[in-house]
């Protein structure tokens, strides 16, 4: 009976010593900073045959390392060079000169008479029949300040602006436009509805319609203008000449037309200058 439980306390005492020896807790099973205990200390004597206590050393909490990819560098936007498209996308700029069916003929300031913009048309050239579904696009980039379906003169229309800052200093200079001034270039009497709406950002050589007799058309052709004026124009409506124009429709044509607002020049100053000496020409 005593040989049992001496060897009970010497199993008691080697599994105390153990575990003291791995840093743990007999209570709790938790890992302990393994520390060094001075058995005897001034004025304290241990008693002998008694287990010094181990104090345990605060714990230390290690946090892992993070590390962080370096930020990746913005890549600087290419520029995207200034182009002068052809008006119509079969026809290159060397041939316009060619199928203009009426030139500019400006009027006096603020008059309506006479014409304000160039048509291009013909009745036969290679082996087309007709001018008519010809693709229409935009001369310049810019934004769409006017895509109106079936308005009267204009019928199909689309008005496209291009501000100074977007435009080479020699052409500025060529046009004689101030800083602060853009170019509107306006496409009229297009067979369908305008492929744009307004609000929308163009690339010069992009798609806007076909050539049509919309409007007050007899035949088809594309009429283009080109206006100078203030920055930040828009027209959702504009027309005039029918009794069911509306007072707005009405405006927005005087405005455009012959307030002096929009100073029209002929688009060939434009056109037959790039396809001579081309500034990024199409």
């Amino acid at each position: 009976m005593i040989v049992k439980m001496v060897l009970r306390l010497l199993v008691f005492l080697l599994l105390i010593c153990s575990l003291a020896a791995c840093g743990q807790s007999p209570d709790t099973g938790s890992l302990l900073p393994i520390a060094t205990t001075e058995i005897e200390q001034a004025g304290s004597p241990t008693p002998q045959g008694e287990l010094a206590p181990v104090t345990p050393s605060p714990a230390t909490l290690f946090l892992p390392t993070v590390v962080l990819p370096s930020p990746t560098p913005t890549a600087t936007p290419t520029p995207i060079p200034f182009r002068i498209c052809s008006p119509l996308d079969i026809h290159d700029l060397d041939e316009l000169p060619e199928i203009i069916s009426d030139p500019y003929r400006p009027p006096p300031p603020g008059k309506e008479e006479r014409h304000h913009g160039v048509d291009f048309s013909y009745y036969r050239r290679g082996e087309r029949t007709t001018i008519q579904g010809v693709g229409v696009q935009s001369v310049f980039s810019g934004r769409v300040i006017a895509a109106i379906p079936d308005s009267f003169p204009y019928g199909n229309v689309v008005i496209i602006e291009t501000v100074y800052e977007d435009l080479p200093a020699e052409l500025a200079a060529e046009l004689e436009i101030s800083p602060g001034e853009s170019i509107y270039t306006l496409y009229a009497h297009m067979d369908q509805a305008p492929l744009v709406t307004l609000g929308d950002t163009v690339l010069a050589c992009q798609p806007l319609g076909q050539v049509g007799v919309s409007g007050n058309a007899y035949e088809p052709h594309l009429h283009l203008e080109m206006r100078l004026g203030a920055p930040g124009a828009e027209f959702s409506i504009m027309g005039f000449y029918k009794a069911d124009d509306t007072a707005e429709e009405r405006s927005n044509y005087v405005l455009w037309r012959t307030s002096g607002e929009f100073r029209h020049f002929d688009p060939m100053r434009v056109l037959k200058k790039t396809s001579d000496d081309p500034i990024g020409g199409d």
